[in-house]
């Protein structure tokens, strides 16, 4: 039998491999819009030639560097990822965190309001009621 790299352990590895290319589609369209900047363009999934063993083979070869380059380019965009989400969260914690804080100043100058108001009406009972 002719070379085919590997056989069944390199058949079992495109077999598994298949679970990445439906995120490459998904890589070359990013939902939302967003891509990841430091991370180059997403690789390309090659296809696959079986026309005879020397084609497969170089096939083989193909699938393999790009299975590198796919887990590489998911390692960049996940980071990027997780870096742009603390970003967001954090810049999120800032805005709630202003808003909260000037809703607790509103609600402590009305309690405010509300007691000097309530001093003052309770002065004027006492004063016309003692007349």
């Amino acid at each position: 039998m002719k070379d085919m790299r590997g056989g069944i352990v390199t058949l079992c590895g495109i077999a598994a491999l298949g679970c990445l290319l439906p995120l490459a589609a998904a890589w070359a369209q990013p939902a939302g819009g967003w891509t990841p900047r430091a991370c180059g363009a997403a690789p390309v999934a090659p296809k696959v030639d079986s026309g005879d063993v020397a084609r497969f083979n170089a096939s083989v070869d193909r699938v393999n560097a790009y299975e590198k380059a796919a887990r590489a380019y998911a390692t960049c965009v996940a980071g990027a990822s997780g870096r742009e989400q603390a970003a967001i969260s954090a810049d999120a914690s800032a805005r709630m965190r202003r808003v909260h804080d000037s809703a607790a100043l509103v609600q402590k100058q009305v309690s405010e309001q509300f007691a000097r108001l309530s001093a003052e009406m309770k002065k004027g009972h006492d004063r016309l009621a003692t007349r």
